[in-house]
């Protein structure tokens, strides 16, 4: 076992030497793009990653009826997972729901996005993931249903769009990671949780994560509030406990942790972070998402640095794309090469759990050309702070 572990960690290490992975890293992503993707996808027939007993479903129920406990569009978790409560870096208590093989395997933390019942809502991918071989946290961030009927959320631990959250997202990973058997974690984000997850990435100095991938990530949270603030606080209100607007979260959030809400917004520029992040990142996104805009692909791309690629298909609408079987399979085939170890074990398949829609065109056929957008351009694209624009741009001084 210290050897495993010692051959893991000098894989990791090696990930961190400028150009050491090149060639796996732009193999994998033509890889993922020589897939077929069907905008017209059609479910059919069953989730095997549910032993065969559950329909396959679009992705938009992801998001709504298929991401509530008791609807009937809700499958159970395979038995494998059973719930676990954790605790974030500053004690905040955090729910999540772990599975894992016998034996030593790669982990996958799966992060959910601004979801009222949080990782419920990334339950497909999380079986999927484990169904393939991996070991799999679907983790909580804080103050989501879970936590509030439990008494964990509001009035504490509350809510800030991406900052605590982040320090969530790192501590799920330092969880999984210390569990028997894992030796290596991958991190899978979507929306919300796809900033997280790159934010998480930028302050990981001790490497619990070896391998980044991300859906729909916005750029710059504040940014992101400033596109569209109605349907902002529109969404707030309904998945927030207690909150009624971005902006009151915000300042209550600020008074809770001692900061302002111009602060915490000055901690979630997904983009900048990337330059922090030593790992493999892969970032998708969707030129027509009614949440986060297609330029924000642009503003990612801007920060690229080594093993980092922004993506953006000219459809797929929001973190869950069109295409199931394809999304599947780039996760699937994103860690089994990237992920120490994932390429050598057996038990860690990429096949898809789902049906295939025939004559879809390979993916690279279907991606937006987002040019050699400059940093300049990036920055310049960041808006003032949303709930005061008197007080200026809080991307800009991170």
């Amino acid at each position: 076992m210290k050897a495993l572990v010692a051959a893991a960690a000098l894989v990791v290490a090696l990930s961190l030497v400028p150009g050491a992975f090149a060639d796996r890293f732009s193999a994998t992503v033509g890889q993922i793009l020589a897939q077929p993707y069907q905008a017209d996808y059609v479910p059919v027939g069953l989730d095997s990653a549910f032993g065969g007993s559950v329909p396959n479903t679009l992705p938009a129920e992801d998001y709504t009826t298929g991401s509530i406990p008791d609807s009937p569009d809700y499958p159970a978790w395979p038995a494998a997972f059973s719930q676990m409560l954790f605790h974030s870096g500053d004690g905040a208590p955090l729910f999540g729901m772990l599975a894992l093989h016998p034996g030593h395997h790669p982990g996958v933390v799966v992060v959910h996005g601004f979801n009222t019942h949080g990782y419920a809502s990334v339950i497909r991918w999380a079986a999927l993931l484990y169904a393939r071989g991996y070991n799999v946290l679907a983790a909580d961030q804080r103050d989501f249903y879970f936590e509030s009927q439990a008494g964990y959320g509001n009035p504490n631990w509350l809510q800030t769009f991406g900052w605590k959250e982040s320090e969530d997202v790192l501590a799920a990973g330092q969880y999984l990671k210390a569990q028997p058997g894992v030796y290596t974690v991958g991190v899978v984000g979507f929306s919300e949780g796809a900033q997280n997850t790159v934010l998480a990435l930028a302050n990981d100095p001790g490497h619990v994560f070896a391998a980044g991938l991300t859906f729909s990530a916005p750029a710059d949270q504040n940014t992101q509030i400033s596109t569209n603030p109605v349907a902002t606080d529109a969404l707030v209100a309904l998945v927030t406990p207690h909150e009624y607007s971005a902006c009151g979260a915000l300042d209550h959030a600020g008074a809770y942790y001692g900061t302002t809400g111009f602060d915490i917004l000055a901690h979630e520029t997904a983009m900048r972070a990337q330059t922090n992040v030593h790992v493999p990142l892969l970032n998708f996104y969707a030129a027509d998402d009614s949440l986060v805009p297609a330029f924000e692909a642009k503003m990612m791309a801007a920060y690229e640095s080594g093993n980092q690629q922004t993506l953006e298909l000219t459809r797929g609408e929001h973190a869950y794309f069109f295409d199931r079987w394809w999304q599947q399979r780039a996760i699937l085939l994103y860690f089994k090469s990237l992920l120490p170890f994932a390429a050598s074990d057996p038990t860690i398949g990429t096949d898809a759990s789902v049906n295939q829609t025939p004559l879809g065109a390979p993916a690279s056929t279907q991606t937006v050309d987002l040019g050699n957008p400059s940093r300049s351009w990036s920055d310049a694209q960041l808006a003032p702070y949303v709930c005061d624009p008197s007080q200026g741009v809080p991307g800009a001084t991170n």
